[in-house]
């Protein structure tokens, strides 16, 4: 064969190529495209082939074209579930999320475990209360026996409410510096929300465990879904090493939530965050989740936002 038989076949071929594409990705495009290309190509071969045949092979490629497709975006999903995060925990999570935002009121117990400069580990505990995604309030005990202060979001505005003192009320400014002053309560994570959020964010892999009963206040076991979010990268987040959901499965409502930390011998900070489902509480409106719900008399309310705090530090 001359190098211009060569070329001309090297062009049927590409001819050939060009019109499988076309009709994988058209299918009820031209098939006399593809006919003209396979008369081209029969002319160079020894067995002629007739316009039926050229028709049935067109059909033929064109499922054994797709069908090679189908099976690879099969295994390409079947990879993304295998290797990276699972689909079935994502969609669970997300569930959870969904019934999170509900405005409906629930009762959580909120336990944190913290390791304090002078050694050992101390566990506190709270009372959480969530409305939807953006309202909370949280009852942490104080020094003195028998009182508290309250901490919260509105929907509007954050609040700190200490047991003597002026109200603080502002952006989220004013919650996070506050916290920071708080070793047992320096974390981000007291909302259900934030938690099922940072649980979809980059940089955690998602895995499905086991379903799991987990007994709830009144004595009640529900049947959860139980679904992991590990940290793939120590260094790119302050975010918890790993994230367990034990989401209900007949409503997707968080029914436990447990974020840990893993702490190097001697360090300080939090270790876990527990969140465990208590109670519905149809009755407590959305006043609940103000400041002024939680104290009676004349408080000083003192504002604090970013815009202010960036004037008074010019």
């Amino acid at each position: 064969m001359n190098g211009n038989e060569k070329t001309k076949q090297e062009e049927l071929r590409e001819a050939w190529i060009e019109s499988l594409l076309v009709t994988t990705t058209k299918p009820n495009d031209d098939a006399e495209r593809i006919a003209r290309a396979m008369e081209q190509i029969r002319e160079d071969s020894d067995a002629p082939l007739s316009v039926d045949a050229v028709q049935k092979q067109t059909r033929s490629l064109r499922w054994w074209t797709l069908a090679i497709a189908a099976s690879f975006l099969l295994v390409l999903l079947f990879m993304v579930d295998s290797g990276g995060t699972s689909g079935k925990a994502m969609a669970a999570v997300e569930r959870s999320l969904n019934a999170a935002a509900e405005l409906m009121t629930r009762k959580y117990l909120l336990q944190v475990e913290y390791r304090p400069a002078f050694g050992g580990a101390r566990t506190i505990d709270n009372q959480l209360y969530v409305q939807g995604k953006d309202r909370f309030a949280l009852q942490h005990p104080g020094v003195l026996p028998g009182t508290s202060f309250w901490l919260g979001h509105d929907g509007v505005d954050s609040w700190v409410l200490p047991a003597i003192g002026p109200v603080l009320k502002g952006d989220n400014t004013v919650l996070g510096r506050w916290l920071q002053s708080r070793e047992e309560l320096d974390t981000p994570f007291l909302h259900i929300t934030t938690l099922l959020t940072r649980m979809m964010s980059r940089g955690y892999q998602l895995e499905t465990l086991s379903d799991e009963e987990i007994v709830i206040s009144n004595g009640l076991a529900v049947e959860c879904q139980h679904v992991r979010a590990k940290r793939m990268n120590a260094e790119q987040s302050d975010g918890p090493d790993t994230i367990d959901l034990w989401a209900s499965v007949e409503s997707g409502m968080a029914v436990r939530l447990i974020a840990r930390w893993e702490l190097a011998e001697g360090e300080i900070g939090r270790q876990s965050v527990v969140l465990t489902f208590q109670q519905d509480e149809p009755s407590l409106e959305e006043e609940w989740f103000t400041a002024e719900a939680h104290y009676e008399g004349p408080r000083v309310i003192i504002r604090v936002d970013a815009q202010s705090t960036a004037e008074q530090q010019r």
